[in-house]
Order: structure tokens, then C-alpha cells, then sequence
């Protein structure tokens, strides 16, 4: 009985995990509030659960509220960006209506497109912030190159949150306890998730040190064994620390 109590325990590591994402999913709720600053706590919540996976964890509360400090204005001058962006993709949508039906399907389908390309810049652009260093132009070129290059891994990362969604919708019974779910882990359990996904793709597009010499950003270009066996650079990625 002893053993189980002991705080090296698989049990209490367990439960000390839940803890941590529920306090975290309660940080995330709090600071998501103001709207604005959605970007820069999702950024945070990132940056802690990449932190757990890799093994370099520290304090929760002090995690969390360093990185959205730290991560405040590009994290938010993306998200204002994204979410106009959004709201014009949607009135794109919306004004579809209004055109003929032989032109109707034709922009529908345009504008699916359009969805599908936000939607994988979406799901990967604030987890790039908490992992890179780089400015608005190159963080959105970057974490919409990865989110391509990694279509499997993407298409995962995208599935999970899905697939929750509709779980929770399924019936009134799943919607009660869904919402219970959200409401006290579930954005930071999804993160979580993903956040081995992530850690497995970063690692591509980390700079690594070679004959104790940094490599240079500036120089770092995609493995040329991926798609098409050819890869545009990406733009000065640099490692956060």
C-alpha cells in the first residue's frame, strides 16, 4: 500500500499529470476570456505541454504566464489576423448564396479550399510560436510549410480535437458530460495530445549543433527527403529555449 502512495508510482504520477492539465486547462479558460488574448494563452498552453512531453517541465503557473508574456504580441497580432480572416471566409461563404447556381458550387468549392488552408495554419501556427523564434511574416509561412509537408501527422492533430467534438454532440447524455470534460481538461488534454505529435515534427526543423557549432537558421533548409523530394527553405527558424 506504501508503494502506491509513493509519488514515483505510475498511479501517482498519473494522477499528478491530471492535476497539472486541469490547472493548466483552468489557466487557458481564464485567460481566453478577453477574447484578444486567445492566441497568446493558447500559445502558453503549448508551450507548457511541449515542455511535459520533452521532459523539461517546471512550474505550471509560472510556465504558463512566462510564455504568454513572452509570446503576447506576436501571438496576438496572429490571432486578430486569423480571426478577420475567419470572419471573411465566412462572409465569403454566406454570400455564396447569392449567386447563380452554376456559380454557386464553383465558389463553394474555392472556398472550401480556403477553409482547409486557415484550418491548417490554425492548428499549428500558436504551437510554433511556443517552440520558435521568428517574426509575424515567417511564423505564418513556416507553420503553414509544416503543416503540408507533415499531412499525415496534420491530419492526426486535427482528428483528435474532431473527434472529441463529436463525441460531446452525439446525444444530450455525451453533451452534459462533454461539456463537463471541456470545462476541466479538455483544451489542455488536446493539447497534451498533440504536443507528442508536435514534438515529433519540430524536431525535423530544429537547428542542431554539429562539431560544437550552432547552425546557422539563416541557412536551415527542409529535408529534401520529403514531399516531392524537394523543399523550399524555411525562413530563419530559431529554436526557443
Amino acid at each position: 500500500m506504501s508503494g502506491f502512495f509513493n509519488m514515483d508510482s505510475p498511479v501517482m504520477r498519473f494522477l499528478s499529470r491530471v492535476c497539472d492539465l486541469m490547472i493548466l486547462n483552468f489557466m487557458c479558460l481564464i485567460c481566453c476570456i478577453p477574447i484578444v488574448t486567445i492566441g497568446a494563452s493558447v500559445t502558453a498552453l503549448y508551450s507548457v505541454t511541449l515542455k511535459m512531453v520533452r521532459g523539461e517541465e517546471s512550474y505550471i503557473f509560472k510556465g504558463f504566464f512566462k510564455a504568454f508574456k513572452e509570446n503576447f504580441k506576436i501571438s496576438t497580432i496572429i490571432w486578430l489576423i486569423l480571426a478577420l480572416l475567419g470572419l471573411l471566409i465566412f462572409a465569403d461563404y454566406k454570400a455564396t448564396q447569392f449567386l447563380p447556381d452554376n456559380m454557386k458550387n464553383i465558389f463553394r468549392i474555392l472556398v472550401g479550399v480556403v477553409i482547409t488552408f486557415y484550418l491548417l495554419l490554425m492548428t499549428y501556427v500558436f504551437p510554433y510560436v511556443a517552440r520558435f523564434e521568428n517574426n509575424v511574416k515567417n511564423t505564418v509561412k513556416n507553420a503553414l510549410l509544416i503543416s503540408i509537408l507533415n499531412l499525415p501527422q496534420t491530419i492526426l492533430v486535427v482528428c483528435i480535437p474532431v473527434g472529441l467534438v463529436f463525441i460531446t454532440m452525439f446525444n444530450s447524455t455525451t453533451l452534459v458530460y462533454g461539456s463537463l470534460f471541456w470545462f476541466l481538461i479538455g483544451l489542455s488534454f488536446i493539447a497534451f495530445c498533440n504536443s507528442y505529435i508536435f514534438r515529433k515534427v519540430f524536431a525535423k526543423y530544429e537547428p542542431q549543433e554539429e562539431a560544437e557549432e550552432q547552425v546557422n537558421p539563416d541557412d536551415y533548409t527542409v529535408p529534401e527527403d520529403e514531399l516531392f523530394n524537394k523543399q523550399e527553405p524555411l525562413e530563419q527558424i530559431e529554436e526557443k529555449k
